[in-house]
């Protein structure tokens, strides 16, 4: 899961158009639909004995498309009885899958990005795939277990009852620091074994902040401001989460300390120095000390001319190891005319075999936690050195924000009041106690099951 600014980022889209159910649309090139008709007939076909097509669709770079496309041909000969197309979606793989699945479309299988789970779930998209995950070989007692609570579903409220979703990764969020940068102004590294204060990550980004030949260098990067609130003993919604508690003290707290860095102490870009230039390509030039990021960043940083490592995102007065984890599910499409073959390939996916290949393209932690912690994840010998913070951070890590509710308005009405506190127009306290009344009004008005 990739994350852009406040949001997930989804890479996906394009030119190809979501499937039918188990009716592929013509190929691009102009040639012959494999489709076999309608849902009934398919299934009068698959209870003949012939074999069933499948349509999956997701999205990703280059890389992982190669490794699931490699996923699909081995699972294609090694089940003769059921043909799997997978179709890349390269732009507004969200957009385009909401309208299908509105549509009574959509592939036989797709992706869920676990911000959109409550959304799709609550209206009817996915299948219920408890019965067949009871029935399957997979593990999960060893799967991360806050990855496969998020796409549980009770008929009213999200994390508790059926499965309708298996992880397909697990992001864990950390925080990539340039060695080289560090050791050249003289700055001690960050610790390995737990998350640096708030003090300590001030201190060495000021250190790091500095003119180099005419161009400014920066210790730190935007903040991913939820760490810092938990760390610190705030919370952005009450547990029961009927109501906005971003405007009490601890909470506050962080926010400020948040635009303080940028606007007071000017270790941090600006909206106007990341507009030239994004922070990724900032680290990528040398000239960002510390940034943060998933392992999703990992295969591109292996690129940079420099040499790095990771380290938990810092802390405060809590001082514990916190932040957001992302995941993108599987599912099956409810209206699917094949749910077990889906489901079958699905299986193969999650399977330890399916993790195996994407743990060894480095891109994403895997949802199996022995698998995880196998050199096939850690991959000794090659960055980061300190592979095994993702993992700390997998175990303590919550479920992004913007997954906790179906209705989504009251995390946007936040990350706009959020925007004038982090360019320092407003200070945290104004800002939050503004926008409690609001965000309250959100939270009741899109999501009305929680107040019957």
């Amino acid at each position: 899961m990739k994350r852009s600014l406040k949001n997930l980022a989804v890479v996906c889209a394009a030119a190809l158009t979501l499937t039918a159910c188990g009716t592929p649309a013509a190929p691009a090139d102009g040639g012959s639909s494999s489709s076999t008709g309608t849902k009934s007939e398919e299934t009068v076909a698959a209870k003949k004995g012939e074999k069933v097509s499948i349509s999956f669709s997701g999205h990703g770079d280059q890389s992982e498309i190669d490794v699931f496309n490699s996923l699909v041909k081995q699972f294609n000969e090694e089940n003769q009885d059921i043909t799997v197309k997978f179709t890349p979606v390269p732009s507004d793989y969200v957009g385009k899958t909401t309208t299908a699945l509105q549509g009574g479309a959509g592939s036989d299988v797709f992706y869920v990005p676990d911000d959109m789970f409550g959304q799709w779930v609550d209206q009817g998209f996915l299948l219920d795939i408890q019965s067949y995950v009871d029935k399957s070989t997979l593990d999960i007692d060893d799967m991360w277990e806050s990855a496969v609570m998020r796409y549980k579903y009770d008929g009213e409220a999200i994390w508790k009852g059926d499965i309708y979703a298996l992880p397909k990764d697990m992001g864990s969020t950390v925080m990539y620091y340039n060695k080289d940068l560090f050791e050249a102004s003289g700055v001690e590294l960050p610790p390995a074994d737990r998350p640096m204060t708030w003090d300590e990550m001030l201190d060495r980004a000021q250190k790091l902040t500095k003119e180099v030949d005419g161009v400014k260098q920066y210790g730190i990067g935007p903040i991913w401001w939820e760490a810092f609130v938990w760390s610190n003993g705030g919370n952005i919604l009450s547990d029961d989460l009927t109501s906005f508690v971003m405007n009490e003290d601890n909470a506050v707290e962080a926010l400020q300390f948040i635009s303080d860095l940028r606007n007071v102490h000017k270790v941090s870009p600006d909206s106007a120095a990341l507009e030239s230039m994004g922070d990724g390509q900032m680290f990528m030039t040398g000239r960002l000390g510390m940034i943060f990021g998933g392992r999703w960043s990992t295969p591109q940083y292996r690129t940079a001319p420099f040499n790095w490592d990771v380290c938990y995102i810092p802390s405060g007065k809590e001082n514990i190891v916190t932040g957001w984890s992302g995941t993108v599910g599987l599912a099956v499409n409810s209206k699917s005319a094949h749910p077990e073959e889906a489901f079958r390939f699905i299986e193969f996916l999650a399977g330890k075999e399916g993790q195996t290949a994407q743990a060894e393209l480095g891109f994403a932690l895997p949802i199996y936690k022995s698998l995880a912690n196998s050199d096939t994840f850690l991959q000794p010998g090659q960055s980061p050195e300190h592979a095994d913070v993702f993992i700390g951070a997998a175990e303590k890590q919550r479920p992004t924000p913007n997954t906790w509710l179906p209705n989504k308005k009251w995390w946007d009405t936040l990350n706009g009041k959020l925007n004038d506190v982090f360019t320092g127009e407003i200070a945290a306290k104004d800002a939050m106690n503004a926008a409690k009344e609001q965000i309250d009004k959100d939270i009741k008005d899109g999501n009305p099951q929680l107040f019957k």
